[in-house]
């Protein structure tokens, strides 16, 4: 549940006991009444990976659809491992917290059929888990509002769909970000999100067998530069990179206010483009 919600901290015990009640229908507290978000039309997103921003150190997690477009949410560093475990396959001796809610769902006839993240306030994303109740014939759909790194450690668990506004993509902040478990980690920065070049990605994009990273995405005004989506970057400032490492560390010796100078491969041509300055972008995410 959101902060805001209520004048103190909610406990884990709290906060399990708010989402049972409202998803199986018994009171709620006052200070945690549902608001129902307005129909509209939504995105189906996924959970890339779990990282951390390279400017604060903060955990995130970054939602994308087909790597098209993405949405980074700052999160707390209790609900980022419980991502992260999942995604990675991670088996815990005892159910963790969002194990139990699953399972306590489960048992009570219940399923999660998918979250949202339909709106923003205050540099707060809100969320909202739908599960279904009811006996067949009888279903009811109850919503019930929770924070996006909550709702996001329950659908990894169940295989929910995520779904989220358009229109919060338009007012996403850039951010610099690197993933923190992948095998082939991904890093953002300055308007591009890039990969090492795994199997996957080269039959996906056709990239010739050479070393350098692979741009999953690029923002507007990057690609206004001369940079797309399954360009292999394979020099920065003049030097050639490998990996992701080393397009990072190259990216980082180049001055925040200046233009970097890139050399690509795009369908076997050799290009130049260049990343933008780094404007520091804003931060939403969770109220913590």
């Amino acid at each position: 549940m959101r902060a805001s919600l209520r004048s103190g901290p909610i406990s884990p015990v709290n906060g399990a006991l708010i989402l049972i009640l409202a998803a199986f229908g018994g009171p709620l507290p006052a200070q945690a009444q549902v608001q129902e978000a307005v129909d509209m039309d939504f995105l189906e997103m996924d959970v890339a990976t779990v990282g951390v921003d390279l400017n604060s150190g903060t955990p995130l997690a970054l939602l994308h659809s087909d790597w098209n477009e993405l949405l980074p949410i700052w999160i707390g560093e209790a609900e980022a491992g419980a991502i992260a475990r999942e995604l990675r396959g991670v088996e815990t001796p005892r159910p963790m917290t969002h194990d139990l809610l699953v399972s306590v769902i489960e048992e009570m006839g219940g399923e999660l059929l998918e979250i949202r993240v339909h709106d923003v306030r205050d540099n707060t994303y809100i969320g909202m888990l739908r599960i279904r109740t009811g006996e067949e014939g009888q279903e009811i759909v109850r919503e019930v509002d929770s924070r996006p790194s909550d709702a996001l450690a329950l659908a990894v668990r169940t295989g929910a769909t995520l779904q989220v506004n358009p229109e919060l993509l338009t007012a996403a902040p850039d951010v610099n970000f690197i993933s923190s478990q992948d095998d082939y980690p991904i890093v953002r920065i300055r308007g591009v999100t890039a990969s090492d070049v795994s199997e996957r990605y080269r039959e996906r994009f056709s990239l010739p067998d050479r070393d350098g990273v692979v741009v999953l995405h690029a923002t507007h005004e990057v690609g206004s530069r001369g940079i797309e989506q399954g360009d292999l970057i394979v020099e920065v400032n003049g030097t050639p990179v490998e990996d992701v490492m080393e397009f990072l560390e190259e990216v980082g010796e180049t001055s925040e206010s200046s233009h970097v100078p890139i050399k690509l491969l795009r369908d076997g041509e050799e290009l130049e483009g260049e990343l933008l300055p780094d404007t520091g972008p804003g931060r939403i995410g969770e109220r913590r």
